[in-house]
């Protein structure tokens, strides 16, 4: 014969399962914390470089000569490309809305530590800038 069971036999086990969703939550945080931080970082990069680069572009413009779009979008991607950009990831549209406005989306792919683990190898971030080109005579 075996011995009785006693309410301690019953509840074995029942603390793992507890274990594993605790574990579950801590990894689905530290995913949160870590890529939505580099996702940040990331974006804030992108920002910064997408309102330099029109920045750049819209002071190269010559007041007397005018506005020149072909030099103006070169000269964003220059600026993007040196601060780390791929040209594919680059996108410069010329606005006239009435004065010349030159607007650059940058596009970032940073990779990812924890949603790795989801299948998300990375992520993508885009961020616009713009500035505009104003003259008088």
């Amino acid at each position: 014969m075996s011995a009785p069971r006693t309410p301690a036999d019953r509840d074995r086990g029942s603390l793992s399962i507890v274990m594993m969703f605790l574990m579950i939550i801590v990894l689905a945080g530290a995913a949160l914390i870590v890529d939505g931080g580099r996702a940040m970082t990331a974006r804030r990069h992108a920002a910064n470089t997408a309102e330099a680069a029109a920045r750049s572009a819209v002071a190269n413009q010559s007041l007397t000569g005018g506005f020149d779009p072909a030099a103006a979008a070169a000269r964003a991607r220059s600026h993007a490309q040196r601060s780390g950009i791929a040209s594919a990831d680059i996108q410069v549209a010329i606005n006239y809305d009435p004065d010349p406005q030159v607007i650059v989306t940058i596009t970032e792919h940073p990779s990812t530590v924890f949603l790795v683990l989801g299948g998300a190898n990375d992520m993508t971030v885009r961020a616009t800038g713009a500035a505009r080109f104003v003259y008088s005579l």
